[in-house]
Formats: C-alpha cells, sequence, structure tokens
C-alpha cells in the first residue's frame, strides 16, 4: 500500500491538513519541534485506515475531533497491490456518529463498501494485515522501540500463522464442547444405568411365568377332566341307586312267585304223570288219577306244567337282572369312590395359592363343610360296599362338586393374575428392549465423541507442529533480514543478531566474537538492533501478505540517536528493501546535507497544512 494523498478536517491540532503528490519511493520527512502536529499526520493516517489510533482508545476516539468542532474528516488515496487507486473517506462526531466509505477511483467512483464494519472486512481483505499488525511493523508511534510480544497478532499474520491459530482455536472450542456433549452423554447413561439397576428385569421370569401358565392349564383341564368324571359316575351311581328299592321289592315277589311256580309246575306234571300212566298203578296212584281225570283233562295237565314251567324260567331271569343291577351298584359306587379318591389325590397335590379353605369360603359353608380325610376313607368305603344311603351319597358328591367349582374359580383367578403377570413382564422385556436400544445408542455417541475429541487433539497437535515449524522459519528469516540490516545501522559492528522462539535478541559483536546481551550495549546500538528488528519483522509482513509495495511510518526514531548515526540510518532506509519504498519519518530536525523525496515542515502556531502552504 503507497499513499498518494492525503487530507482532513478538524482532526486533533489541523483545522485542515492537505497533502498531495506524494513521491511512491524514497523519505518523505516531517519535523517541527514539539506539539507543532508531526505525530498528528501519523494518527490521521491511523484514524483513516482503522477507525482508531496508538495513542487514544477506541473509547476516547472523540478526542480525535479538533477542540470546538463537532466533526471530524480524514481521507486518504492509497495505490495498493493490484495497482488500483482506492479512496477511504472516514468521519467521526462528537455523538459517535462513525461514518466511513471505501470506494476505488478511476472515471467513475466506484463504491465498494459503506459503514465501518463492511468497510473494515473490505479493507482486510484487500491490506492482508488488522491494526495490531499495522502497529508492530508499518507504523511506529513515538515511543520506546522495544522487542515485539511474540504471541502479538502481529508476529502471528507476519509469521503465517494467524489461519493456524485461528483454526486451533475453534478446534479448542469444539474439544470443549464435545466435552460438554461426552459430559451430558455420561450424565444420561448413568441416569439410564439407574432406570436398568431400578428396573431389575430377569430374564428368566418369562420362562418362569410360561411354566407357570402351562401348570395351571394343565390343572385346570385335569380338574375338569375329574369334574366331569364326578358327574358322571354320579349320573351312573345314582342312577342304579335310584331303582335299588324297587329293586328289592321285586326281588322278593319275583322269588315268591317262582317258588310258586315251581310248586305249580312240580304238582300239575306229577298229576300228568299219573293220569299218562308214567308212574306204576297202584290203588293210590289208580285213586288219584280217577279223581284228576274227573275234573280235567291230562293235556291241560300239561299245558299247566310247560306254563308253570316258563314262568318259573322268566322269573329266574328278572331275578338274575335284578342281582346283575345289585353288581353293577356296587361297580358304579366304587368307581364314584375311585372318582373320590382321585379328587382327594388332586387336592393334595395342588399347590399353596390353589387351595381353597372351606371355612373361608360362603359356598363350601353353604354347602356344609368339606368331610375330614377319615370321614372320606369310610365314605369310600361305604360307596364300595353299598352301605351309604342317597342322600349321604348326594350330599359328599355336592361338596366335592363344590370345591371343584371354587377350585376352577381359583384357577382362573391365578391364570388371569398370571396373565397379568406376563403382560407387565411383557412391557417390562419392552421398556428393557428400549434402555438397552437407548444404552447401545449412548455408548455409540460416547464413542463418536471421544473419537472426535481424539481427531480434533491431533489436528491441534499437527496445528502446533505447523506453527512451530512456521514460527522457527520466521525466526531464521527475521535473523536474516535483521542480519542484513543491522551492519548497515552500526557500520558492521554489529553484523548477526541471534533471536530465540521468544523472540529474545542479542547481537554479535565482531570486536568480542561473541554474542552480546542487549543491556550489554549503549542505548543508542539497542535502538539500532531494535529499529533494524523492526523493519525486518515489516519486510516479513510485506513478503507474507502485502506482496507489494508499502509504506512505512515512523515517529522519532531517531530520537536517541546522535548526529552519525542519524545520518547513517537515513542513507540506509531507502535501500533495506525493493517492497518498502514509502517511508514517512518523524523527527524534530533533519541534518541539514541530506535530501528527502519529500519535506514537511510542521509549525507550533499553524493550524492548517496544504503541501508547501501553511496558515495561522
Amino acid at each position: 500500500m503507497i499513499i498518494h494523498s492525503l487530507s482532513a478536517h478538524n482532526l486533533l491540532k489541523y483545522r485542515h491538513l492537505q497533502i498531495s503528490n506524494l513521491p511512491t519511493k524514497g523519505i518523505i520527512a516531517i519535523s517541527g519541534y514539539n506539539e507543532s502536529g508531526k505525530s498528528s499526520i501519523g494518527e490521521a493516517i491511523c484514524f483513516a485506515l482503522f477507525g482508531r489510533t496508538f495513542a487514544i482508545e477506541t473509547n476516547d476516539i472523540k478526542k480525535l475531533i479538533r477542540w470546538g468542532e463537532i466533526n471530524c474528516t480524514v481521507s486518504i488515496e492509497m495505490k495498493l497491490h493490484d495497482g488500483e487507486l482506492y479512496k477511504l473517506t472516514r468521519s467521526l462526531d462528537r455523538d459517535h456518529n462513525h461514518s466511513v466509505r471505501l470506494s476505488k477511483m478511476g472515471e467513475v467512483e466506484q463504491i465498494i463498501a459503506r459503514g465501518k464494519d463492511t468497510v473494515t472486512e473490505a479493507l482486510h481483505e484487500l491490506l492482508g494485515y488488522e491494526f495490531d499488525a499495522f502497529i508492530d511493523s508499518f507504523y511506529l508511534a513515538q515511543r520506546e522501540i522495544t522487542t515485539p510480544h511474540p504471541h502479538g497478532h502481529a508476529i502471528h499474520a507476519m509469521a503465517g500463522i494467524t489461519p493456524l491459530i485461528s483454526c486451533n482455536k475453534e478446534l479448542q472450542e469444539e474439544i470443549v464442547r464435545e466435552q460438554q456433549a461426552l459430559e451430558n452423554v455420561i450424565k444420561r447413561n448413568e441416569q439410564l444405568q439407574t432406570q436398568l439397576r431400578e428396573l431389575a428385569f430377569d430374564g428368566q421370569r418369562a420362562h418362569v411365568l410360561a411354566a407357570d401358565q402351562a401348570d395351571l392349564q394343565q390343572r385346570e383341564q385335569d380338574i375338569r377332566v375329574a369334574q366331569q368324571t364326578l358327574i358322571n359316575a354320579d349320573v351312573d351311581y345314582q342312577t342304579l341307586k335310584t331303582r335299588q328299592h324297587s329293586d328289592e321289592v321285586h326281588k322278593h315277589s319275583f322269588s315268591y312267585l317262582r317258588s310258586l311256580a315251581a310248586l305249580i309246575m312240580l304238582i300239575s306234571f306229577s298229576a300228568w304223570a299219573i293220569t299218562a300212566k308214567i308212574i306204576p298203578d297202584n290203588s293210590v296212584t289208580t285213586h288219584i288219577a280217577t279223581l284228576i281225570s274227573a275234573q280235567l283233562e291230562p293235556t291241560w295237565l300239561l299245558y299247566i306244567t310247560v306254563g308253570s314251567l316258563l314262568i318259573c324260567a322268566w322269573l329266574w331271569i328278572q331275578l338274575t337282572l335284578l342281582k346283575n343291577r345289585a353288581n353293577m351298584l356296587r361297580i358304579k359306587g366304587k368307581h364314584l369312590a375311585d372318582t373320590l379318591a382321585a379328587i382327594d389325590e388332586l387336592e393334595f397335590g395342588l399347590p399353596k395359592n390353589l387351595r381353597v379353605d372351606a371355612s373361608n369360603n360362603e359356598t363350601m359353608r353353604r354347602k356344609k363343610q368339606r368331610l375330614e380325610p377319615e370321614q372320606r376313607i369310610q365314605l369310600r368305603h361305604n360307596l364300595v360296599n353299598d352301605q351309604i344311603s342317597m342322600e349321604e351319597s348326594q350330599n359328599a358328591v355336592e361338596q366335592y362338586a363344590a370345591w371343584i367349582s371354587q377350585l376352577l374359580l381359583r384357577v382362573s383367578k391365578c391364570q388371569a393374575d398370571l396373565r397379568q403377570e406376563m403382560k407387565l413382564d411383557q412391557e417390562r422385556r419392552q421398556i428393557l428392549d428400549n434402555l438397552t436400544k437407548q444404552d447401545q445408542a449412548l455408548k455409540g455417541e460416547e464413542t463418536e465423541i471421544q473419537y472426535r475429541i481424539k481427531l480434533r487433539k491431533y489436528a491441534i497437535d499437527l496445528l502446533q507442529g505447523a506453527m512451530r515449524h512456521l514460527s522457527r522459519r520466521f525466526n531464521h528469516h527475521l535473523r536474516g533480514l535483521a542480519g542484513r540490516t543491522l551492519p548497515m545501522f552500526t557500520e558492521n559492528r554489529y553484523q548477526h543478531l541471534q533471536i530465540d522462539d521468544d523472540l529474545t535478541v542479542r547481537a554479535f559483536s565482531s570486536e568480542k566474537r561473541d554474542f552480546m546481551e542487549l543491556d550489554e550495549v549503549s542505548s543508542g546500538t539497542q535502538r539500532q538492533i531494535m529499529l533494524a528488528l523492526r523493519l525486518s519483522m515489516s519486510q516479513q509482513l510485506v513478503s507474507r501478505v502485502v506482496r507489494g509495495h508499502q509504506f512505512i511510518f515512523l515517529d522519532e526514531p531517531f530520537a536517541f540517536f546522535d548526529e552519525q548515526r542519524t545520518k547513517s540510518a537515513l542513507a540506509v532506509l531507502p535501500h533495506l528493501s525493493n517492497d518498502i519504498t514509502q517511508i514517512w519519518i518523524v523527527a524534530q530536525e533533519f541534518p541539514t546535507d541530506l535530501t528527502f523525496a519529500k519535506t514537511i515542515r510542521c509549525c507550533r502556531d499553524v493550524n492548517e497544512y496544504q503541501d508547501s502552504v501553511l496558515s495561522s
């Protein structure tokens, strides 16, 4: 960047300042006594470019406005590395209204940007550096020349590590965010593990519940089979038991009739045998035969005999049927007894939760208490031996039937409870599956975050390695540039500089043949060394970001130089660099035997300056 013209109104000392036709090469010498406005020219350039100055804090920027005025304006025309001419105009009033405009000059002025922030961004793109880098390189304010801070923005820009530092900072911020996300994931995972512990899901419980369900279903089936068997056995037994009394009556009747029929058959057959002369004759049989023949035909006697025989046979058959029915009653009684015994065995095999307590059951109380075990054995014995009444058997069967009904209700309730438990277990299983999926997702997220953190730390290591490499290369180049500049300033008495990573400077003395600390040399030599270092840093920044011709503004750089050192420095400065061509130098007085590209003489009593015309 080369300045072509500078103008200002109501800025610091000057009511009006106009410097035109500035040379692009050589020294622009600004001289004058204290408070004559020399430094104001540098601050005008600084304010025009960045909206601030080295001497005035940003919150006190309105101090730039000339005393008694309400606003100030500064305008600068400059040529940049692209060869184009730009104009930057900035104004400020006491109400802190700050306006700025950047435009490209040509046949028609082309406005590039308006507004403080927009112009700042556009100007940074064009210049390649910001205020801090400018102050530490191209603008030496009226102050002590000191070693620059090794971690300042200017050094970073000169070393070319500003983008790396920005990237490193972003990575550090990302690591902080990732670590916060990791802590959040770990906290969520801890909460999830707490939920899993509280859930205390038993994976085997589903199998146990399924086995219990199968057992209940089998027991229900067995109970229902026993119930149906009891019903069938009771119906069969009661049917036969109902006919038992009538069968006893018929048995006595049939026995009597059978005996009577047998007697009749015997008498009729004997009479027929006598009349038929089957029995040998004698006086008795002859008399009997005569009497029978007088009353009946012998044929009828035969009919009566056959008829009696048939009746006797039919009665015998009936008695046999009654006897078989009595035997069947005992068989059915034994079957009923066996059925009751099987039910008792079924009861003894029931788990505790299925047992029916008759003393606490209303239905069982209405059906009377169940028989005691000894009474049940006696009941079965009586059924087998047909020593029980119908009413007793009916009461016993009713008790068993009522118990089975209650048992079925109990089984049904247990099945309903079991289904509810299985449903709850299934819901818990679903909750477990969801929590497990969340746990896997959180573990995956945790692994991914840890990988991202590790990746960023690795990137930071690489960036820091690159920054160290660039910093060392910058120091190497800086030593080379300062080493070429220093002999010119010190008349070859000091030829080499040693610059550490923290920018600690040592100078090699050709007389002592060793590197010396700065406090071992004179104050004038220290300033010569520091000036050489600053100019080398300026050259480094030009090479790094400007890549074109550049101006430099040095405010009182020779304040502590003697005349000979001042002459040497002024003679050397125009030849130090092919890039730093426009050199602004402020001093109270310059040697009279030197010629400059442009001379600006400031006076205390003059508040206007226009090239060579001064006004009061």
